[in-house]
């Protein structure tokens, strides 16, 4: 699989993003060993990633920003925020980019672990990724920057060179003489190889100078061949990206894109996603591999602790059980021992055991420190202390065995937060694998006339519209609203003007949907209120006809007639990302719109939290279910003011 970008992908790529030339260098970001830099194009936002050692193309796949910039990435922005790109060019044909913005250029080694250096106009050394210094060069501050050694670039190398270079060792192979002398890498010097006509693995001893000529052409239309961007898939997984169509991959699965960039983005952008994931993923089943060992032992110590309490109880309850026989063994081995002493006693035993003597074979054990008797009793053994009455020493079983159950009762609920944990990263594993093939990314795209407004899909599938200030107000009703339309109003000071379309057709639902949003896009959230009233009118009450000698300004309107009111409408939404018209959005709405259009939502209500920390948090969430939503883009759903999460279903 291709980890880095080659000498010809760098040529296609710089050759496409020429239209970036004049644009405005908005905002730096750095991470890693990678650069973004945000851009304002004559197009809109472009965000061009540059990774060292890697890869430089248009990218649509933006990692959060890291909170505390590093001071590389302040000396960046310093030096190149609100500058415009004047020149993207590749350093002959190597894999080196240079990106000029005003007195600096910014660039970007692609070859092994790679470098980006920022250098002013005199051709010093501002700042680097990393410095480092090599025998005939040193990335260091204030230090002339040179490039590394040169070398041979096939698309200005002559007939007559390139003869020579082929001649100077002609026992190596065609693939690799190409490959080693003229700086393109193995992939096109077998392409090249197989478009000229020849066995790679041919000798160029045995090449006539009209073979090497052939060759020759065949290498410059090759580097100069028509882009047909498309990523190659080898049993289903993603092998290469190429500028151009490439005879070695024929017959392989491919992917084409409208432009080489593109390709690239998806590429190298899935790549670094399915990477990070197979890090964390590495990390959470060692974390369970980890659990499960804990698992094993403490299922083996409940096992013990089960088995003691059990035998314990069951000797004490054996000794209540034979109470009669262990009352008189107790008497007995009592007198022998005081009588003869215990190693006389011990004799006898002996003695009776050899005799067949039913009590004397019963004895296991003798302990004349602890003044014990171990006998066996229903095949269990049972020790006996003489010193003590047939009570205690079934009380001391008792103990022991109430012991264990602590003892278990405190390993069984270090079993349960194993087990926990456990269930924790499997669901954590399982979240990371779903994502694997259900990650959702929502593309920027040109925006659908209904976007100017806050918007909603009613749970009756009804298209439901809100001004979001006075200019989008005023265009709402006077545009936007028709006569088979509904209109609804809160009753707050400055709320927005709200259209159901076609709404006359609509249910009771949808009506009530309309008004409560009406009241939660209104000042009454900021306010902090829990509920407040609306109504329903018909377009044609609707008119900016004032009454006389009042006036009535932008974004304001007359209701005239009977208006329908609902009152007490709760102020409750639920943002999610539901799919209409085939594209997916990112909406807020109303909780019962929003659950019949998704599972998956966050329901919100007025309280504590200021606006950017909700948005924060609801990001978080979203971003946990593979949704990338922009700070900007939930600021402009949410209603007015703070607000705190109230449910998350999904």
């Amino acid at each position: 699989m291709k980890e880095e970008m080659s000498s010809v992908d760098i040529r296609y790529v710089v050759r496409e993003l020429q239209w970036l030339v004049g644009s405005r260098v908005d905002k730096i970001y750095h991470d890693g060993d990678e650069i973004r830099i945000k851009l304002r194009t004559k197009e809109g936002r472009a965000d061009l990633i540059l990774q060292a050692g890697k890869r430089f193309h248009l990218t649509s796949y933006v990692r959060e920003a890291p909170k505390q910039p590093s001071s590389f990435t302040m000396l960046l922005r310093k030096h190149l925020s609100g500058g415009f790109i004047d020149s993207i060019e590749q350093h002959q044909f190597d894999r080196i980019v240079k990106i000029r913005i005003g007195n600096y250029t910014l660039i970007g080694e692609l070859f092994r672990k790679g470098n980006i250096v920022l250098v002013d106009s005199e051709n010093k050394i501002v700042a680097a990724l990393r410095y480092e210094e090599y025998k005939d060069r040193a990335i260091k501050p204030k230090a002339e920057y040179r490039f590394p050694p040169a070398r041979e670039n096939p698309l200005e190398v002559s007939f007559e060179r390139f003869l020579e270079l082929m001649r100077e060792d002609e026992n190596l192979e065609l693939v690799r003489a190409l490959a080693r002398k003229l700086n393109m890498g193995g992939l096109y010097a077998e392409e090249i190889s197989i478009r000229a006509g020849f066995e790679k693995t041919r000798p160029v001893k045995e090449l006539s100078d009209d073979d090497l000529r052939k060759i020759y052409e065949t290498m410059m239309n090759t580097f100069n061949d028509k882009a047909r961007p498309n990523i190659v898939f080898k049993d289903g997984s993603m092998h290469d990206v190429v500028p151009i169509e490439l005879r070695i991959y024929e017959g392989l699965e491919k992917r084409y894109f409208n432009t080489f960039s593109e390709a690239l983005d998806e590429y190298f952008g899935k790549l670094t996603i399915e990477k990070a994931k197979a890090e964390k993923t590495k990390k959470l089943e060692a974390k369970k591999r980890a659990l499960l060992a804990t698992l094993k032992k403490q299922e083996e110590m409940l096992k013990g602790f089960e088995k003691a309490m059990k035998e314990n109880q069951g000797v004490g309850d054996l000794i209540y059980a034979n109470y009669p026989l262990i009352e008189r063994l107790l008497e007995e081995f009592r007198k022998a021992t005081e009588k003869l002493g215990w190693e006389e006693f011990r004799k006898r035993i002996e003695e009776g055991k050899r005799a067949g003597n039913k009590v004397a074979l019963m004895v296991k054990g003798i302990d004349p420190k602890e003044k014990a008797v171990t006998i066996e009793l229903e095949g269990k053994k049972v020790k006996l202390y003489l010193n003590r009455s047939i009570g205690e020493n079934a009380e001391l079983y008792y103990e022991k065995a109430k012991k264990f159950r602590h003892k278990y009762e405190g390993a069984l609920k270090a079993y349960e937060d194993t087990k926990r944990k456990l269930e924790e990263v499997e669901n954590l594993i399982e979240e990371e694998l779903r994502k694997e093939v259900a990650v959702k990314k929502i593309e920027r795209r040109k925006k659908k006339w209904f976007e100017k407004f806050r918007w909603f899909i009613s749970s009756e599938g009804f298209l439901v519209l809100a001004g979001k200030d006075a200019s989008t107000n005023e265009t709402l009703v006077k545009k936007h609203m028709a006569e088979n339309d509904l209109y609804c109003h809160a009753d707050v000071y400055g709320a927005p003007h709200v259209v159901i379309k076609d709404g006359q057709k609509a249910g009771e639902r949808t009506i009530f949907e309309a008004c409560q949003f009406a009241v939660s896009m209104s000042r009454a959230w900021s306010q902090g209120l829990y509920s407040a009233d609306a109504y329903w009118a018909y377009p044609n009450q609707v008119t900016k006809q004032a009454p006389s000698g009042e006036y009535l300004g932008k974004g304001a309107f007359m209701v005239y007639g009977k208006r329908n009111w609902l009152r007490g409408l709760p102020l409750k939404l639920a943002v999610g990302v539901i799919n209409y018209e085939g594209d997916d959005y990112i909406v807020c709405a109303p909780v019962d719109a929003m659950k019949t259009h998704t599972k998956r939502y966050i329901v919100i209500r007025p309280g504590r939290l200021k606006k950017g920390e909700l948005v924060k948090k609801i990001r978080g969430i979203l971003e946990k279910w593979g949704y990338r939503v922009r700070e900007e883009d939930l600021n402009a759903i949410l209603p007015p003011g703070g607000g705190e999460i109230d449910e998350v279903a999904g």
